[in-house]
């Protein structure tokens, strides 16, 4: 466990995306209902937030072994998409706070980075068709890296491409597979209550249950 983290001690902010910054683990559980739906499997509560921020095509994997589905991966995988794709165009917002919380940050620290296990192709998609714009100075995908979370690759190719040193970074984490990306980089870390209760953020350096809360723990004025 770190100190109260202070500001200057880091050069960098890095994110995660979903949960974080925009408020999208619900948009993922209605797309997972209804893909559950079309294969007529009624999804347990765990099976939702045991699978918050992992890779897609291990998403994919978990869902036909979990469910025992005799079917086409890449049927699945397809079905899937169009499903969360119709979901992200006409439901995704701004985590409550995450604006105010970033005007502010930038006043703080030079470099601000998103580094999520979404594929790019629907980054971009979300970026183009809805409200959600924000200025990072790098996006790090699922699809630029060989492995994405939990491992710590996007992390550490994000510091990589700002030029910082990983424990020079502060991450804000929603989940505990992006926590231990974030830690296995040697990253400092914060989790925040969005998407998962606290006890599933334990490997968090700091816990916070909202960026009005995370602005108090970093004194941000």
């Amino acid at each position: 466990m770190i100190d109260r983290p202070d500001l200057n001690h880091f050069k960098a902010m890095l994110f995660d995306f979903d949960g974080v910054v925009v408020q999208s683990e619900d948009v993922y559980d209605r797309a997972t209902k209804k893909l559950g739906e079309m294969y007529n499997v009624q999804i347990p509560v765990p099976f939702y937030e045991a699978n918050r921020g992992i890779a897609e095509a291990l998403f994919y994997e978990r869902f036909k072994a979990a469910f025992d589905l005799d079917v086409d991966m890449s049927a699945l995988q397809k079905n899937g998409q169009k499903l969360l794709w119709s979901e992200f165009s006409t439901s995704v917002h701004y985590t409550p706070g995450f604006q105010q919380f970033y005007a502010k940050i930038r006043k703080h620290l030079s470099h601000v980075a998103l580094v999520t296990a979404t594929p790019r192709p629907l980054v971009d998609e979300i970026f183009i068709n809805s409200n959600i714009s924000v200025d990072f100075d790098f996006i790090v995908t699922s699809s630029d890296v060989e492995k994405t979370k939990p491992a710590p690759d996007p992390y550490l190719k994000a510091c990589g491409l700002i030029g910082v040193e990983p424990a020079q970074a502060l991450v804000i984490e929603d989940s505990p597979t992006g926590l231990r990306a974030a830690t296995s980089a040697g990253c400092q870390t914060i989790g925040i209550t969005t998407s998962c209760g606290r006890d599933s953020l334990k490997e968090a350096n700091f816990v916070v249950d909202s960026f009005g809360e995370l602005e108090e723990l970093l004194t941000i004025v």
